[in-house]
């Protein structure tokens, strides 16, 4: 019997590859009966959550029966005072994909060009592939973004995606890059800057993007508070730019787009600065624990200014991190990014650390030993 008629979904869908996210820890315990598992596929923080957030989320809980703020009027106050900005240049959302779609449906339309290097965070391909533009890759050159390519590109584009520090090799687009870039580039392409790991970067040579979008109302600044913040299951991010930009993606955002938990723990963690500064320590540290790592086992890794590295494990990292879940350790393959043996590694706790590079060491000698026989 022939399948009876349905409802046909967009096209552009058929374009579409979903994105999967790194496996749960919990999954991961169930599945081989551990006690522990360190997760550090996924760039959150290993640091567990700002105690000023627990306090502001059981103040919340009697409130939940009530709608939240669609305009996220205290959050947006707080940033703009930071930023020395005006409310009216943020626009808060249920995390940066949800900002990157509101993106997509203020200012791309089918058969526009998006411009980014690869490889990056997926998500901007199939944001592209949904709304039906085109998404020109521009390749890295020695593993950052190549900024007079892209800017040769760009040329009748619709708009330039940078990802500063790029997920997934970790390096920055520094600021005299950036300003060549603005520069070079026509005023009428919208310049998406995504800075989800700015808050990591140690680098003097990062760009001052707000001081940059004062001076050129063609850029729109991402931030999330998945990060460094802590709030990956809360899902808070936003978008900084012109009054005018910012209208536009206000034009197609949802209508309650942060719910009330979120909002009040993205207040609460904005001044837990011992929080910060104790995940920023951690990270520092361990990046430079892992490194040594990495080099002790004789494996080529980038340097990095975010909360991840990537490296070369020499054979196909599925398998690696296929058999690294028996040991309780989860990072993250890079097949997705065209790096079939390259694999991105969260920093973790130093225990987490510790306890990856031991069980990587066993699981590389297990591989060596089976091409030996």
């Amino acid at each position: 019997m022939a399948n009876p008629p349905f409802p046909r979904p967009r096209k552009a869908l058929a374009a579409l590859d979903p994105y999967v996210p790194g496996r749960s820890a919990e999954e991961v315990m169930a599945r081989f009966g551990l006690a522990q598992v360190s997760k550090l596929g996924s760039n959150e923080n290993p640091l567990g959550l700002s105690p000023l957030v627990r306090d502001a989320l059981t103040q919340a809980l009697d409130r939940i029966h009530h709608y939240p703020d669609g305009e996220c009027t205290r959050l947006r106050a707080l940033l703009a005072a930071r930023l020395g900005l005006t409310p009216g240049q943020f626009l808060f959302a249920n995390g940066v994909d949800n900002v990157l779609t509101c993106v997509g449906l203020a200012f791309f339309d089918r058969g526009d060009r998006i411009v980014t290097g690869i490889p990056t965070y997926t998500a901007y391909a199939n944001l592209a592939k949904l709304m039906g533009a085109e998404l020109i890759g521009v390749p890295l050159r020695d593993w950052r973004f190549d900024i007079p390519a892209i800017s040769r590109a760009a040329r009748g584009a619709k708009a330039v995606i940078v990802c500063n520090p790029n997920n997934p090799t970790g390096a920055i687009v520094p600021a005299d890059d950036m300003a060549a870039l603005l520069n070079l580039i026509p005023p009428d392409v919208l310049v998406v800057v995504d800075e989800a790991y700015a808050e990591w970067v140690d680098d003097p040579t990062f760009p001052d993007t707000m001081t940059l979008l004062r001076r050129h109302p063609n850029i729109v600044v991402l931030r999330t508070f998945s990060k460094i913040y802590g709030l990956a299951g809360l899902r808070v991010g936003c978008a900084i730019g012109s009054p005018g930009v910012i209208a536009a993606l206000h034009q197609v955002r949802e209508p309650f787009p942060v719910d009330r938990l979120a909002q009040a723990a993205a207040e609460a963690v904005l001044d837990d600065t011992a929080y910060l500064r104790a995940s920023f320590e951690n990270n520092r540290a361990g990046k430079t624990a892992l490194a040594k790592g990495f080099t002790a086992l004789g494996l080529r890794h980038l340097p990095s200014q975010a909360n991840f590295i990537l490296v070369d494990l020499g054979q196909p990292a599925a398998g690696v991190a296929e058999r690294l879940l028996e040991h309780g350790m989860i990072l993250r393959p890079g097949a997705m990014w065209g790096l079939p043996t390259w694999a991105r590694v969260t920093i973790g706790t130093p225990e987490d650390n510790a306890r990856l590079l031991e069980a990587l060491a066993t699981v590389l000698r297990g591989s060596q030993h089976k091409e030996r026989r």
